[in-house]
């Protein structure tokens, strides 16, 4: 039986959209990202001058002046102005990217092409891997210089995070870039990839901008661009139970102070351009900054999931979709800050009677900035596949904690260590081990990257 309260949160849900949707905070682009969370901050005022060293917010908290002598086990460091490839030229174009590279193994001793899955993005077991080559071109759309302006992006990318990026929302069809592949094992095991996830136009006049065409969704904390996430694996919530892009048209409003609003049609999730199933879905919420250091964002995307042409005049309705997410960011001062976030989805009337998929979690962030140079974060999650839908392992509850560190030697570069520690429960007597090739219901996972943006 399900449970009766996520039918309450379904509906507080629905509320909170209808009565709050012209409330929240001004949304910005880091990277490719287009909701600005402002995850890791500090508020503890000027910087402290130690010798010829300038330290952190952290050090100006009581850490100290022991980085400029090389005392401190997280040493400070000068970044400067970071290093361009391309730049901004004189028509307001910004051509940029980042190469984003590492390893990632298990303590099971599987080394295959899949040996670390289910771990969202970083499935490829204990071997050096190429994760994203990336390269973007833009011009903001400047609704403050000009009375209306018009702007763009485009995004390109090639590595291990290829399939996982691709608009892989069109199943097995050869469209947009689905099936890009130039790595693909003989069981078919996707391994190395292009993408375009991103190709839009923006239109801004006042308080308004309009994006059409092909670009990230508004949906949770985490993101595809390497550069904007503290760790180099995801979580679950991210990769099983939420839309990477969307194919469509998305309204933005600032009209109101300290908020954002989003409301826009789309044609599902993972798509571009090619509506071929004829999925036409909302997407939309808000976001408001209720102090100097708190944030709370809803989204939400929901409507027709269209349906499947499977030959022969069979043609399978594939039902209709709910899913949102709450996030709430808090910087708690002297560079500590707290993220919580909780998605709730579902797919509903499904062809033939099927009973509802449902799917949701929920995961905290805890992030310190050390000092310029070092942070660090630990993450826990829970993701509830409660029918077995979403990951693959039959309906079950995902657990795990991932604890790691940011180094930024120079404003270019960024390195990321973590280790992961995983355990599934399944549910309804399911039995499964996902991790290890299937041999086991836990395992701890260790990797890094490192990120060089240009």
């Amino acid at each position: 039986m399900k449970m009766d309260w996520k039918a309450a949160m379904l509906a507080a849900a629905m509320m909170v959209g209808g009565s709050s949707a012209a409330s929240a905070q001004e949304a910005g682009y880091y990277g490719a990202s287009p909701v600005s969370y402002n995850a890791i901050a500090s508020d503890c005022g000027d910087a402290t001058v130690c010798g010829d060293d300038v330290l952190s917010c952290g050090s100006a908290c009581g850490d100290g002046c022991g980085c400029g002598s090389g005392s401190s086990l997280f040493g400070c460091c000068d970044h400067g102005d970071p290093w361009t490839l391309f730049g901004e030229n004189d028509c307001g174009v910004t051509i940029g990217g980042w190469l984003s590279g590492g390893y990632y193994g298990n303590f099971r001793g599987v080394y295959t092409n899949n040996g670390n899955a289910p771990v969202p993005f970083r499935q490829i077991s204990n071997a050096p891997t190429l994760n994203q080559a990336w390269l973007y071109a833009e011009k903001v759309a400047d609704a403050e210089t000009y009375c209306f302006d018009l702007g763009y992006r485009v995004d390109a990318m090639f590595g291990a995070d290829g399939p996982d990026t691709q608009a892989f929302g069109y199943g097995a069809r050869h469209r947009w870039d689905n099936r890009w592949d130039s790595a693909v094992t003989s069981d078919g095991e996707q391994l190395y990839g292009s993408a375009i996830p991103q190709a839009y136009l923006t239109a801004a006049w006042g308080d308004w901008e309009i994006k059409a065409g092909h670009f990230f969704t508004i949906i949770g904390y985490e993101v595809v661009a390497a550069p904007d996430n503290f760790f180099t694996s995801h979580a679950y919530t991210m990769n099983y139970g939420e839309p990477f892009t969307h194919g469509g048209v998305l309204a933005t409003y600032n009209g109101i102070e300290n908020t954002t609003v989003w409301g826009g049609y789309t044609n599902g999730w993972d798509t571009a351009f090619d509506n071929w199933e004829g999925q036409a879905t909302f997407l939309g919420g808000f976001s408001r900054n209720l102090s100097d250091s708190t944030t709370f964002t809803w989204a939400v995307n929901t409507g027709d999931w269209g349906k499947t042409n499977l030959g022969g005049g069979n043609i399978q309705n594939n039902g209709n979709i709910y899913m949102n997410s709450f996030v709430l960011t808090h910087d708690m001062g002297c560079g500590w800050s707290y993220v919580f976030q909780h998605d709730l989805g579902v797919q509903m009337n499904l062809p033939g009677g099927a009973t509802n998929n449902y799917w949701y979690g929920v995961n905290q962030y805890l992030f310190k900035e050390i000092n310029e140079c070092w942070s660090a974060g630990v993450r826990a999650e829970w993701f509830c596949d409660e029918d077995g839908a979403r990951v693959g392992f039959g309906p079950g509850s995902y657990y795990a904690t991932t604890v790691g560190l940011n180094w930024k030697p120079t404003a270019n570069l960024i390195v990321r260590p973590e280790v992961r520690f995983e355990k599934f429960d399944g549910i309804y007597g399911n039995t499964a081990t996902p991790y290890a090739d299937g041999t086991h219901d836990d395992c701890v996972f260790a990797g890094f990257d490192a990120i060089l943006k240009f």
